[in-house]
């Protein structure tokens, strides 16, 4: 984990640097319209997962097996073939649409395309090095990637007089550059030739990554459709107010789950393979205790410093969306807990109950935002988030234990409520009032918050003197 820190830190305290900037620069309407694309390219840019997530569940077999050679060439060769047919729909979807769309978003989305492409071979290369368990690797690339991005965007928006178009082609300068490096580093000398692509490891690759990428679709009906909606029934205003302060959760709450979800994937895979059952459910129930003894804190410590939250770091524009803080905090934190008991399917590659579970859910959350937005407006898309992510991980839970049952940290839950509880007391009234700066608030809040929170779990004896001392180990090992 401490490893996979930099790839998740990195790109969370870029987000938080750069949405008082981007919040200032744009109204709401603007800054809704470039989620939109952003949002569009992440859709495609799923798809192509079907190549992607599988990667570090069967380089282990290839590897061992000797055949990295075929696998290489059948994972390239498909992905740029889907990466082709995938840009050829979405330049037909976006003529067919224009008539529908503003100017002005029609002008973004187009800038969409070579973003998606680019973005699209970016993740299915750095999966390669996350197979390879060549972490560090893996982290510079994420580092490389969100920094330069919006620092290329800002420039162009700052100096160069761009408009919002000025982000996305931050993003397409990021990749560009950074593309022939990655390419290197994770593929060595791997070069495309005439063989032939194997059948047979496409069509395992289908059979295992397509349920995952409908669930993924599924999902993002779940966490992003409600931006469409917004724009159909509310305007581009609402959508700007609802995803700056989306994204502070995104950037916090949201990160915590990838971090632990990086920090898992190739893991558990090979426990299971080499250890056996026990000592994989051994390892759930370790990791679902320390992804409860920081996310419970964090949500409760965001929620109660979300209105500082929020003022400090969007424009004047964006204050009302605080009230939606601890809504989206809490739908992510459950959407990071579902995720601890997908391992229990993926063993036996049963990934279509995944999708099915998220296809529910997504569904769910569809018809609850057209039921509720028209009225409530960005407030209800926070409700039915929260709501739809709760289905999902009651779903999730009822059909992963079907096939794996591990021990649930209960005891581990109780001290964590507790504690986290005393911590949000503390936290919100140091955060809210204790001096007429907000800036100074939310830093003295944020102080407070860990060191209550870390003496209620010394108090409970839930942190053991042996884990202490594993995480300096860790770091002085990282250090060498």
């Amino acid at each position: 984990m401490v490893k996979y820190l930099p790839a998740q830190i990195v790109p969370g305290i870029v987000g938080f640097i750069t949405i008082p900037i981007i919040t200032r620069l744009f109204a709401p309407g603007e800054y809704g319209d470039y989620v939109l694309v952003i949002s569009t390219v992440g859709v495609f840019s799923t798809i192509v997962g079907w190549l992607s997530m599988p990667i570090k569940r069967f380089y282990p077999a290839y590897e061992r097996d000797k055949k990295l050679d075929e696998f290489y060439e059948t994972v390239l060769k498909m992905t740029f073939i889907s990466i082709l047919v995938l840009s050829l729909l979405f330049l037909g979807a976006l003529l067919l649409l224009k008539s529908h769309i503003s100017p002005r978003l029609y002008a973004l989305i187009y800038i969409g395309v070579p973003v998606f492409i680019l973005t699209s071979c970016f993740g299915v290369l750095v999966e390669f090095l996350r197979a390879k368990r060549q972490i560090s690797w893996y982290s510079d690339f994420m580092v490389w990637k969100s920094v330069t991005a919006v620092s290329f965007g800002i420039l162009l928006v700052i100096i160069f007089d761009f408009g919002i178009d000025g982000l996305l082609w931050g993003s397409v300068l990021s990749l560009v550059i950074g593309f022939p490096f990655l390419w290197r580093i994770s593929l060595g000398k791997v070069s495309l030739n005439a063989k032939s692509i194997s059948t047979p490891l496409v069509s395992e690759m289908a059979r295992y990554g397509f349920p995952l990428v409908i669930g993924n679709l599924a999902a993002w009906i779940l966490s992003l459709s409600d931006r469409y909606v917004l724009e159909f029934l509310r305007g581009s205003r609402e959508v700007g107010i609802y995803s700056a302060s989306y994204s502070i959760s995104e950037h916090s709450i949201m990160l915590l789950s990838t971090l632990f979800a990086l920090t898992s994937g190739s893991i558990v895979y090979n426990i299971w393979e080499k250890k056996g059952e026990k000592k994989s459910q051994e390892f759930m129930s370790k990791l679902t205790r320390y992804y409860l003894l920081v996310g419970i804190p964090a949500v409760v410590g965001l929620s109660a410093l979300a209105k500082p939250f929020v003022n400090t770091l969007t424009g004047q524009e964006y204050h009302g969306g605080h009230k939606i803080i601890p809504l989206i905090a809490l739908g992510a934190f459950f959407l990071g807990l579902q995720q601890r008991f997908h391992p229990g399917l993926n063993f036996y590659k049963k990934t279509h109950f995944i999708m099915f579970c998220v296809v529910v859910s997504g569904l769910f959350n569809l018809g609850l935002n057209f039921l509720l937005i028209p009225k409530y407006g960005y407030i209800a898309a926070a409700v039915t988030t929260l709501l739809s992510y709760v289905l999902l991980l009651v779903l999730v839970i009822f059909v992963s234990r079907r096939f794996f049952v591990w021990e649930f940290p209960f005891k581990s839950l109780a001290k964590a409520i507790c504690a986290s509880s005393v911590m949000g007391i503390a936290v919100y009234h140091v955060g809210n009032s204790l001096t007429s700066s907000t800036l100074s608030n939310l830093i003295l809040g944020t102080v407070v918050g860990v060191a209550v929170y870390s003496l209620m779990l010394f108090l409970f004896q839930e942190l053991k003197p042996s884990e202490i001392q594993a995480l300096f180990d860790s770091k002085t090992k990282i250090g060498k």
